[in-house]
């Protein structure tokens, strides 16, 4: 059957040749419409090449010069980012190819390079600037039939291996509404995976949906979806999770593990009742995916201070910060530099993020009465040496965690404060008393993530429209700093990758001392910098000055406080 919109499709097409045709043939007794059956843009074309009696390369040539159009090149090597942009669908549908990706514009081939509604469309879908060039549809469906062949989504692509439906993703299904859901589903989970997406935001938007993936940090509009395809998709994702159907205005906490491309992916479901339906995010986890300490971006101080730390045969170590800092992915990355046949280890988390060979890890199950401190006691008669907890969340597991630390097992564990110093006025709030905190607490670190600058594009200096790069410089003058471009290898944001900051104190018998005579905080962070530990500020500061991130970047996440600093220490300087 042929589709209603690709026949109105290539009935444009044919009327602009239709008129090139008749300025361009030299026989006026041809009758155009009955050399075109009226199905397709390949037919609308082949009457064209039959009236001027020129094969499709000729006729591109002519319609190019006659229009001064540019005409298409064969592309040379497709990236999976560039193709899942244009979806095999939306190139199918309109008769397109994409070629590339430069400076915010995307170029897609086209047989019609008048075909405005195409290129409104493309761009509401893709939310990019869309510019055409000219190419036969012949040459178009072989470079779409070459090039996307590798990217469908086969039955090995996406695998689920555990959830309530216990089967495999069929790509073989009959062609109803609920297969269809199942493959963009299928497909969305791939897409985020290519993008190295660490989340996936689904929720109710004008009068339908939106899907956003959170790439580096930053969330990025993907594609918008009608109402009639919005709802399955959703109920799609909870059946995949083990979710309740039914319950739609309660949230709900689900998971399922899939294998992407032939990796371990663990997906954590979170649903949310909001105005106009339910908010999902979904959330990515690749097992496979454990950095070595060396490898996680810290600064050359801080990674030799921690790796001294971790060599602590007992005591508390705390690492802070807000949600998504990659206080988890430095601590399993710290877990494996302790690795080793000698040394038992053990973790208590909620949920289990990764897994790593030769470490016993427990999954937390409140349900089950194993809750963070039940699971600490039993750990306690394991003999293990060191203890990874997930997060200290009230009393009761601080004490726990705590009377661990003091008899003889080196413990790891996170908590949400601003910085590294006042972890310890945060665990005087969780009842830990300032002597055993003196006794046991062996280092406290803060940690932020920042957008690295794509190496191939970063450019010198503050840009023209940079207010927070000029007003650094006004600080700093001589502090060269970059700033981000944009290009093709980091999808034109001007960063590609994440590093972390990271603040480590280590409490040695002075700090040790002043926590048990109950000094102030500010007095706590002045004996720690006297001591040799750099603020965040710092190690910003620093960051800035190798080229690593843009001044931009810092006030993103550090805010107000980094340009306190700043303004307080070049008065200090002058």
């Amino acid at each position: 059957m042929i589709d209603k919109n690709e026949v109105h499709r290539s009935n444009a097409t044919f009327n602009w040749l239709k008129r090139f045709c008749i300025e361009k043939s030299t026989n006026s007794n041809i009758n155009i419409e009955e050399m075109y059956n009226g199905e397709s843009a390949i037919s609308a074309w082949k009457s064209a090449e039959a009236i001027l009696q020129v094969d499709s390369k000729v006729l591109t040539a002519m319609i190019a010069k006659s229009y001064q159009l540019d005409v298409a090149k064969p592309p040379d090597d497709m990236s999976e980012e560039l193709l899942h942009y244009v979806s095999l669908k939306v190139a199918r549908e309109y008769g397109i190819f994409p070629l590339g990706f430069t400076n915010g514009l995307l170029t897609v081939a086209s047989p019609h390079p008048f075909d405005t509604d195409m290129e409104s469309m493309v761009e509401f879908l893709t939310t990019l600037h869309v510019k055409s060039v000219l190419a036969s549809p012949e040459l178009i469906a072989k470079w779409t039939e070459m090039f996307y062949q590798e990217q469908m989504l086969s039955e090995n692509d996406i695998i689920i291996k555990s959830n309530q439906l216990n089967t495999r993703t069929k790509q073989n299904e009959p062609d109803s509404s609920n297969s269809a859901i199942v493959k963009i589903v299928s497909e969305m989970l791939l897409e985020a995976f290519i993008f190295k997406a660490s989340d996936i935001h689904i929720e109710p938007f004008n009068n339908g949906g939106i899907i956003r993936y959170r790439i580096d940090g930053m969330l990025r509009v993907i594609s918008e979806l009608p109402a009639q395809v919005f709802i399955p998709i959703v109920q799609r994702i909870k059946a995949l999770s083990g979710l309740n159907l039914a319950k739609k205005m309660v949230p709900q906490d689900g998971s399922a593990s899939l294998e992407l491309k032939g990796q371990d992916v663990d997906l954590r479901v979170s649903t949310l009742p909001v105005k106009g339906g339910e908010k999902v995010v979904i959330r990515l986890l690749i097992k496979s995916v454990v950095n070595k300490l060396d490898d996680i971006g810290l600064q050359q101080q801080e990674l030799n201070t921690f790796k001294n730390l971790l060599q602590s045969s007992e005591g508390i170590f705390v690492i802070t910060g807000p949600t998504g800092s990659g206080k988890t992915s430095t601590l399993y990355a710290a877990l494996k530099e302790l690795n080793t046949p000698e040394k038992c280890l053990v973790t208590v988390e909620d949920p289990i993020e990764y897994e790593i060979e030769g470490i016993a890890q427990v999954n937390i199950n409140p349900h089950q009465n194993l809750t963070f401190s039940s699971a600490l006691r039993s750990i306690l008669r394991q003999d293990p040496d060191v203890i990874l907890m997930g997060e200290v969340r009230d009393e009761e597991t601080a004490e726990m965690t705590f009377r661990a630390a003091i008899t003889g097992h080196f413990v790891m564990t996170t908590l949400h404060t601003s910085d590294a110093i006042t972890t310890i006025s945060r665990l005087i709030g969780l009842g830990v008393s300032r002597p055993i905190i003196a006794d046991s607490l062996k280092g406290v670190a803060a940690q932020r993530l920042i957008r690295k600058l794509c190496p191939k594009c970063n450019l010198s200096g503050p840009l023209s429209t940079d207010t927070y790069g000029k007003r650094f410089k006004s600080i700093f003058p001589d502090i060269n700093i970059m700033s981000p471009s944009g290009c093709d290898d980091c999808d034109q944001s001007g960063y590609k990758g994440r590093i972390p900051l990271f603040e480590i104190i280590t409490i040695d018998y002075q700090l040790a001392d002043a926590i048990r005579a109950g000094e102030s905080t500010s007095k706590l962070r002045e004996i720690a910098a006297k001591c040799g530990a750099r603020s965040l500020y710092k190690v910003a500061l620093e960051a800035l000055s190798k080229g690593l991130t843009s001044v931009e970047e810092i006030n993103r996440v550090l805010g107000q406080s980094f340009w306190k600093e700043c303004e307080r220490n070049n008065s200090l300087d002058n």
